[in-house]
């Protein structure tokens, strides 16, 4: 899909950013500074194990944990091609140049995938080591989309000139917009309420079918109901699949759900609906950076498909666990300090009480200290109260006249 809008929000601490098509959020990443990326750079590493079972090789590449290549990650050569085995590619201590494709998730490390670069290969840099460093994060964000852009809008100068900097080198030739707002963008072009739709079970489709979303470690299951929805004489679930179809994929984007994914259509009886069905959701998916594979049907009427992950889900960098609503501490610290910044503006003050629960106020004066004192410096003098037994998503900033 082209013509998409690119919002770039920074605030103390962190980055965000949402893609947009029209007025719909399709995707939004985080990037806290104190966050170490991988995605995108190029290590020597060494083969530490073989497994057979996942037919792959666990890599040290210097970091925490070790890096995951796949066999059809570590064939470079035509000649390889035939080859599936792990052992026939790589063998255990073997020293490879590998590049990051996907960022950990689930305790998982990083998925990796050889990487042949003669200015690279000159390099004298042990292993392992990183002898190429990921993209920050505008960069990272930028390589991504900009080929589907056509407007990228930013709240922070600094950004703006890397954009700048960045377009003129990568695509010259290619016509982005570029703006700069001061407001806050999230809340201006509604991500924050997409968001909070995305971590919820159940989104509601206009006409009134419903999607529920179950999600597993192993695979999410997104069940269609009818509700008042109604469609042609003998043709209503046909017609009421189809509505939910580019719902189903923009929310895989915006909630970043990959792996195993069961669809449990309204059951259709005619071949030629359920043929129209999968060719629907096939086209929806097809921009999807994240490779997608739609199956079919099962035999329990089930549509299966695959869609490749690439990181944490949204849900797991921000709720506690994927069964609650409750956000994580640090996420709750740092919808504080942002709507500190925008109300402290709406309500003008040369003081404020701020007010918050106990164990986010312990976070903010701990380890999120010297970014809420970069905040605080912005609006003024901020007292910062602990409350007791309030919820974790619960904040309140009082001004004093």
């Amino acid at each position: 899909m082209k013509n998409a809008t690119l919002l770039i929000e920074r605030s103390p601490g962190e980055t965000r950013t949402a893609l947009l098509y029209g007025k719909e959020v399709w995707q939004v990443d985080h990037f806290r500074d104190n966050q170490k990326l991988l995605l995108g750079g190029i290590y020597n590493g060494r083969i530490r194990r073989i497994d057979q079972t996942t037919n792959s090789a666990f890599v040290d590449i210097g970091e925490k944990q070790d890096g995951f290549l796949r066999a059809r990650d570590a064939i470079i050569q035509s000649s390889n091609r035939k080859r599936s085995n792990i052992s026939q590619l790589v063998h255990e201590g073997q020293l490879i140049t590998a590049k990051v494709i996907a960022e950990g998730f689930f305790g998982k490390g990083p998925r990796l995938v050889l990487h042949k670069d003669k200015a690279i290969e000159t390099q004298t840099k042990p292993s392992p080591s990183c002898v190429k460093p990921p993209p920050g994060a505008v960069d990272s964000i930028l390589q991504t989309h900009f080929k589907n852009l056509s407007k990228i809008i930013c709240n922070n100068l600094t950004i703006k000139t890397t954009i700048q900097n960045w377009l003129s080198i990568n695509s010259p030739q290619q016509s982005i917009k570029l703006f700069h707002e001061n407001d806050p963008l999230f809340i201006k072009y509604d991500v924050e309420e997409s968001i909070n739709q995305a971590l919820s079970h159940r989104v509601a489709i206009k006409g009134g079918a419903e999607l529920v979303f179950d999600q597993t470690e192993t695979l999410c299951a997104i069940d269609v109901n009818s509700s008042q929805k109604t469609g042609k004489a003998g043709r209503a679930p046909r017609d009421i699949n189809l509505s939910v179809v580019k719902e189903i994929s923009r929310q895989l984007r915006l909630r970043s759900i990959g792996g195993a994914i069961v669809i449990d259509a309204l059951k259709m009886n005619r071949a030629n609906d359920r043929n129209q069905v999968l060719e629907s959701l096939r086209n929806n998916v097809r921009n999807d950076p994240s490779t997608s594979h739609v199956l079919g049907i099962s035999n329990l009427g089930l549509i299966e498909m695959t869609r490749t992950r690439v990181g944490s889900t949204l849900a797991e960098r921000m709720l506690e666990t994927s069964n609650t609503q409750t956000l994580r501490i640090d996420v709750a610290a740092y919808n504080v300090i942002r709507h500190l910044l925008y109300e402290s503006r709406v309500n003008q003050s040369a003081k404020y009480i701020l007010r918050v629960p106990l164990e986010v106020e312990v976070m903010l004066k701990e380890k999120l200290n010297t970014i809420f004192i970069e905040a605080a410096n912005k609006v003024g003098r901020v007292e910062l109260q602990g409350m007791q037994s309030w919820p974790r998503e619960k904040y309140e900033l009082i001004p004093i006249n």
